[in-house]
């Protein structure tokens, strides 16, 4: 379907969510390094914040990242106290991933940032338009996933 000029920098729909999400990860990462994390950290934190111990294998599913990433990020996590591992007790091989207090106090602390930072990039959006552009990132996600 050709209905943009999918070239053009300030026009390519992929170019420009690439671009904000860069922007939106810069100052995401600003607020959040007092805290000893980054971003890319926070989002395994709430997943573990939300539901509780798990396993290895399923937080890689919840996140939707792939398996190096998130081991590079679990293990970034151990290693600043946020997170722990310990074996599964029905299947050794398996890990299963915790909260720390500090964790569970980083992902308390740094949600109201994740708020103000969204608040902020939805300047001047009315909630129609917060709502739309919600639905239509969603829907240009799923059109990427289809076909891996």
């Amino acid at each position: 379907m050709k209905n943009v000029d999918s070239c053009s920098p300030g026009n390519a729909p992929g170019l420009l969510t690439n671009h904000a999400a860069r922007v939106f990860n810069r100052r995401m990462d600003a607020m959040l390094r007092p805290l000893g994390i980054s971003l890319a950290h926070l989002s395994p934190l709430m997943l573990l914040h939300r539901d509780g111990p798990m396993l290895q294998r399923d937080l890689v599913r919840g996140l939707g990242i792939g398996q190096p990433g998130v081991v590079h990020a679990i293990t970034r996590l151990e290693e600043g106290g946020f997170i722990s591992r310990r074996p599964a007790e029905k299947d050794r091989r398996a890990t299963i991933i915790e909260l720390t207090e500090k964790g569970r106090k980083a992902v308390e602390v740094a949600s109201p940032f994740l708020v103000e930072a969204n608040e902020h990039a939805l300047t001047g959006f009315t909630a129609d338009e917060s709502r739309t552009l919600t639905t239509l990132l969603q829907r240009l996600i799923a059109n990427l996933e289809i076909g891996g």
